[in-house]
């Protein structure tokens, strides 16, 4: 199993925290791992598909960003301080001479978008949008005035469909990410928790030998991206076949082909950020028996992945991979096909991966439920099956086996700490007067932390503010329930 697919948020088994976890004896699994920024800063990336097949789903897409900015702004503190940037799906990975794939358009590769593509909107000042909170309560943003953020945000994530085609979603991701694009400078911030959100009809074809373009057409099923999806992308039962249609069970990503496994691109994330402080998103075709996050939940509506001769742009018929799903966006038909690979990389930050289906009528309900997810993210509620045994049964309420330390994140160079004691308490809910500051207690609350095992909130006491991009890193002993 992959390191990464146990979630972000499992139980890790490593060395344990300073308050005696030892003492736990046998029932004792680990430790949980949860980091908590104390001024909220999500950097939200949405990478999004440009496809000629996209364009209904783009503005269905558009019309629900008032669901994930009232999601964000539902926030007990209200909403974080935010940079939020728009990529295309569209890179340069040797595709040229296929039609629809520029190699690359200027727009793409990566870059942050900031043209506007909406008749009368105004973009941010910037490649991204900043809004973020001032001492004094008020708001720093880039946008105009008058206009909201998810006026703005419309105004920029609207890219058209005469992208490539081979859509490469998670190369894009990494290049916008990984500092070789200068424009993009400043959107990921130290110690800033980072939110990537995908919309794509077709799977990811982020390729690491593109040479997979240049084979003979009659060898790889024609012209379309059938080289890539699914016969280069894809293992299955039986092996998927480049000149007949057929039927195939058992798909996982392919490792040892042309295109980069995803692990790869989960491994970058995890890299850039460290665990605990990505959250991923995708509404895409769902897999065969992938069970989506949508509420209420679906599945892919053909038991197997497919493959069939369609007519595309008025062209012969050609092998390509059939639909997983199909719906009716906008008052016109549309389709998904099995995002095999997404799913897969999605799959791989556990709690903190969530996955929708693209072929619905309505994405509110999905930018929602990704607004909720990034906040269960960040909150002081504790997850996992924290053992409730009581460390200091002299000191009132629940003296969790924890530690808490106050960190400063540097992506670069890693962190160092001050570790936090625990407060003497009058009772289960009031620290003592006069301890030392800072201090922190829990509060056993499932109304606040309904959806945590435990209902555990981590409080602190301070005499004054932390310092800005402080992070505190709480760990916390695990029960076995086995």
């Amino acid at each position: 199993m992959r390191a990464w697919q146990l979630g972000l948020l499992a139980p890790l088994v490593m060395g344990c925290p300073d308050r005696s976890i030892d003492k736990i004896g046998p029932t004792q699994s680990g430790v949980v791992i949860k980091k908590i920024p104390v001024s909220a800063d999500i950097d939200i990336l949405f990478v999004i598909d440009n496809s000629a097949s996209t364009a209904d789903k783009q503005m269905l897409f558009l019309q629900n960003f008032p669901r994930f900015v009232q999601a964000l702004d539902a926030f007990p503190m209200g909403r974080p301080n935010l940079h939020l940037g728009v990529i295309s799906s569209t890179v340069d990975i040797g595709t040229s001479g296929f039609v629809g794939c520029p190699s690359p358009d200027p727009h793409d590769n990566g870059l942050l978008q900031s043209t506007p593509r909406m008749p009368d909107c105004t973009p941010p000042s910037g490649p991204f949008i900043v809004d973020t909170k001032n001492p004094d309560g008020s708001r720093t943003t880039n946008y105009a005035a008058g206009d909201t953020l998810e006026q703005t945000l419309s105004c920029i994530a609207q890219l058209g469909a005469t992208g490539c085609g081979f859509e490469a979603p998670l190369e894009a991701m990494k290049r916008a990410l990984d500092g070789s694009q200068a424009e993009n400078t400043g959107f990921i911030r130290n110690g800033a928790y980072l939110a990537v959100i995908f919309l794509t009809d077709e799977d990811d074809a982020s390729v690491q030998d593109n040479t997979v373009f240049t084979l003979p057409d009659d060898t790889v099923g024609g012209r379309n991206d059938f080289r890539v999806q699914p016969l280069f992308a894809y293992q299955c039962t039986p092996a998927i076949s480049a000149t007949k249609p057929g039927t195939y069970t058992r798909c996982t990503p392919r490792t040892n082909s042309y295109l980069r496994d995803p692990e790869y691109y989960s491994q970058f994330l995890s890299g850039i950020k460290g665990g605990g402080q990505v959250i991923v998103a995708a509404i895409a075709a769902p897999p065969p028996g992938l069970q989506t996050n949508d509420d209420p939940p679906q599945t892919a509506s053909s038991p197997d992945i497919m493959t069939g001769l369609l007519t595309l742009n008025g062209a012969p018929p050609q092998l390509a991979l059939l639909p997983s799903c199909t719906a009716t966006v906008n008052g016109n038909p549309a389709i998904g096909r099995p995002a095999v690979r997404l799913a897969s990389f999605v799959s791989d930050f556990g709690d903190r991966g969530r996955f929708y289906t693209v072929c619905q009528s309505d994405y509110s309900a999905a930018l929602a439920d990704i607004g909720r997810t990034i906040f269960q993210s960040i909150t002081p509620c504790l997850d996992g099956p924290i053992d409730p045994t009581d460390a200091e049964p002299a000191n009132p309420g629940p003296q969790l086996q924890c530690s808490v330390t106050d960190t400063r994140v540097d992506d670069q160079t890693g962190k160092s700490g001050v570790l936090i004691p625990t407060c003497q308490m009058a009772d289960a809910t009031t620290p003592a007067a006069g301890g030392a500051r800072p201090c922190w207690w829990i509060r056993q609350d499932p109304v606040a932390c309904p959806t945590t095992d435990t209902g555990f909130e981590l409080e602190i006491e301070r005499a004054q503010p932390p310092a800005p991009g402080t992070t505190v890193v709480v760990e916390c002993a695990l029960v076995d329930r086995m």
